[in-house]
């Protein structure tokens, strides 16, 4: 069974980061193994007061644990990072880990603005954890800003299929750049993979509503179906259409958007094919 650290934080309520990404990744048939850089009540999408335990030292600490039990990944991702400091030390790790697939999902920014308490030095923090990696998954903000950009609160489709060319060139890594709406009620994300032709468009429609932790579940299947061999290309299709199918199910249910996108009866959706076992053949 192949083995992903997943580096990123907890929210015990509200379905984000290591809350998505472990039961997505489990139900596809890897051995998820969690490393929280923050333990938070919530996260920070529209909850209030939220309680916040830092874990860098732990994180920092965990990691060396690792190196000295020799224990290997076949895939790394990194999602949401507290700090420029752990930015760092995830960049260390990608440097040092010989995974086959590493991904950085460079989550500092949407909309036009990084997110509350974060300033230039961690957009260099995240730039230079994004040249460790294999694949990169920004919105359009944050492709904005890793290419060194003022980013524009929206993007059309030709100025997001712009900058994953930059990116691609920039950091020697396939990119997909998630989310960018159009005109028309569509949302698209765009791709690049590792040769200059490999480049392809998908649309699906867009929800009226905000769900934190959307992009973490796009970016966890996609992580798991790359795993399993798939083209860049296949493995986003597969990834959008589930997110989407989450959306517009949440959506009609009239969830609480605070609460995230109710992936968990789809979940069978992405169970691997099931093999038949030695004794039955």
């Amino acid at each position: 069974m192949k083995r992903i650290l997943c580096i990123q934080d907890l929210s015990s309520v509200g379905r984000s980061s290591l809350a998505v990404v472990s039961p997505v990744l489990s139900v596809m048939g890897y051995q998820c193994c969690p490393l929280p850089t923050a333990l938070l009540s919530t996260h920070t999408g529209g909850f209030a007061p939220v309680e916040r335990l830092d874990a860098t030292a732990f994180f920092s600490a965990a990691l060396q644990a690792y190196r000295t039990q020799e224990i290997a990944f076949d895939a790394v991702y990194t999602g949401y990072l507290c700090s420029p400091q752990q930015a760092a030390v995830a960049a260390d790790e990608l440097r040092r880990c010989g995974a086959a697939l590493r991904v950085t999902d460079p989550a500092m920014a949407d909309n036009g603005r990084l997110y509350g308490g974060f300033g230039p030095e961690m957009v260099g923090a995240m730039q230079a954890l994004c040249r460790e990696a294999d694949l990169l998954t920004p919105n359009a903000t944050e492709a904005a800003l890793l290419a060194g950009e003022q980013p524009q609160e929206r993007y059309g489709l030709h100025q997001a299929e712009e900058l994953c060319e930059r990116l691609a060139g920039q950091y020697g890594a396939r990119v997909v750049i998630t989310g960018v709406p159009l005109e028309d009620g569509q949302t698209v994300c765009v791709g690049r993979g590792e040769a200059a032709w490999e480049h392809f468009t998908l649309r699906c429609s867009y929800v009226d509503a905000a769900y934190p932790g959307t992009g973490d579940l796009f970016c966890a299947v996609l992580t798991g179906a790359l795993l399993r061999g798939n083209a860049l290309q296949s493995a986003a299709e597969l990834a959008l259409r589930f997110t989407e199918n989450a959306a517009r199910a949440t959506f009609a249910a009239r969830r609480d958007p605070r609460f995230g996108l109710e992936f968990e009866p789809l979940l069978g959706e992405l169970l691997p094919p099931r093999e038949e076992p030695s004794w039955a053949r």
